[in-house]
């Protein structure tokens, strides 16, 4: 996939996904908003049926102190008796002076004769039940001028915020007198604290709900394009891998085709120092063609699991010395040395030596290779309580800080560009970790680079866990 096509990828994905989280903010603040807007609502008709209600309860009140019959007059209205007896009021307007003469005779009392504490508290708590708002809430009567006549529940303390409530309403509205210029009024106040909070928590399952949905589209976009970078990066892997493959064989294919060509060449004489010089060549380079191809195979059979490791006692610095000896030919052929230095006061471990023994063969050929004066290998061990640590340390180029994670990858060579100066396909650092890895152990790296005539060198360490216990050579397998 192109570079273009990946970020226009990118950018409209992102583009629709913050598109997403505005518009679902977006909903989220609109469905707080509105229900915001009916909670206020829904407090403010419970106040009026409060209202309502304590004004018609007065009036019952006053209906139930009424005389019988009697010839008292209650405010300016006639007398109840004479009136009936001597018919001078018609009927609608003796109902009308009648009312108006029991509330006026209402309005005269005093506020806090007309308002029962109880009976409020009780009005309030019912219709606020009825409007399913059960929350802790404070109340207060006030004047006009915010004098206290009461306060419900709630601390002296809490005064001031309930006068300062949104939600209010007039007490006694019918009252008459109010159409006076000085007629006072009074004000019910309702202040119900936990009022944000509850809407909050009431909108949680949404908005967390949300939040997951978009937090799994977020993981899944980002799975997604760091798979499609992998696999863009084992793509160009893969490319370079088939590069090099190509340059590393036609070498050993040329040479042998040369060498095969001169043994068949009547025209060049056949001295047995001759022949033996072109056959060693032929052989040669066979061999490196077939440890070519194994590479390959173990990388894949690594890949694939089928690993099988036959544990027996293993003693690693008799394992060592042997591979030390062995490869000491190899660096002092480029001028180099390679020294071993037994440490560790512990040093059996349960293993498969064939493998145990590859990999220390694979480090010190990439110490020989990655190296570009005489090479010094010094292998060193050192062991606690429950591991034995083996380091191998060169002189080499060493290894950049940004490419020390990866090149236990597989595959994956340090970019050289189009230079082939060292032969590799980048399978021996991960087969390395993958032997290190189904022993148990754990292999690290640390290396820096340094200037052209400066050989910093790299530092390969290798931990493998000690397992005591009963030495069969023929132990089960670990797969």
């Amino acid at each position: 996939m192109e570079r273009r096509t990946i970020t226009l990828l990118i950018t409209v994905i992102s583009v629709a996904l913050l598109g997403l989280v505005l518009i679902q903010a977006k909903w989220v603040r609109e469905t707080l908003a509105l229900r915001d807007a009916q909670f206020n609502e829904s407090i403010d008709n419970a106040l009026l049926a409060v209202s309502d209600r304590l004004e018609r309860a007065e009036a019952r009140e006053q209906l139930r102190h009424l005389p019988g019959g009697g010839s008292q007059q209650i405010g300016n209205a006639p007398a109840w008796g004479d009136t009936l007896a001597g018919n001078a009021v018609p009927g609608d307007r003796l109902m009308d002076d009648l009312l108006r003469g029991l509330f006026t005779a209402g309005m005269l009392r005093n506020i806090h004769d007309r308002i029962d504490p109880r009976l409020l508290d009780s009005l309030i708590s019912e219709e606020l039940r009825l409007r399913h708002i059960p929350y802790a809430y404070r109340y207060g009567v006030f004047g006009t001028g915010g004098e206290v006549v009461l306060t419900g529940p709630g601390d002296a303390s809490d005064t001031a915020a309930v006068l300062a409530s949104r939600h209010r309403t007039r007490l006694f509205r019918n009252d008459w007198l109010l159409d006076q210029p000085d007629a006072p009024s009074w004000w019910l106040h309702l202040d119900v604290p936990a009022g944000p909070v509850v809407l909050l928590r009431s909108l949680w399952p949404m908005v967390a709900t949300t939040a997951i949905l978009l937090l799994l589209i977020a993981l899944v976009f980002s799975y997604t394009l760091r798979t499609l970078f992998r696999q863009k990066r084992l793509s160009a892997i893969k490319n370079d891998l088939v590069n090099n493959l190509t340059h590393e064989l036609k070498t050993p294919i040329s040479t042998i085709s040369l060498a095969c060509e001169a043994l068949n060449d009547p025209g060049i004489p056949r001295d047995p120092g001759q022949v033996a010089m072109l056959t060693g060549m032929i052989r040669d380079e066979n061999k490196r063609l077939a440890m070519l191809v194994e590479n390959v195979l173990l990388s894949a059979m690594t890949e694939e699991g089928g690993m099988r490791l036959r544990l027996t006692d293993v003693d690693m610095h008799a394992l060592l010395a042997e591979v030390v000896r062995n490869s000491a030919l190899q660096l002092e052929k480029r001028g180099g040395s390679i020294a071993m230095q037994p440490d560790a006061e512990l040093a059996h471990v349960r293993g498969d030596r064939t493998y145990l023994t590859s990999i220390f063969y694979n480090l010190i050929d990439n110490a020989v290779k990655y190296c570009t004066v005489p090479p010094v290998v010094r292998i060193t061990t050192r062991s606690d309580a429950q591991h034995l640590v083996v380091e191998v340390r060169d002189n080499g180029i060493g290894i950049p800080r940004g490419e020390q994670r990866k090149i236990f990858d597989r595959l994956y060579r340090i970019p050289t560009g189009n230079v082939h100066n060292v032969k590799g396909f980048g399978l021996g650092l991960s087969y390395v970790k993958s032997v290190v890895e189904r022993h148990g152990g754990n292999i690290r790296v640390e290396s820096s680079t340094g200037g052209a005539d400066q050989q910093t060198g790299s530092r390969f360490i290798i931990t493998l866990p000690f397992e005591h216990g009963e030495e069969d050579p023929t132990a089960a397998v670990r797969r």
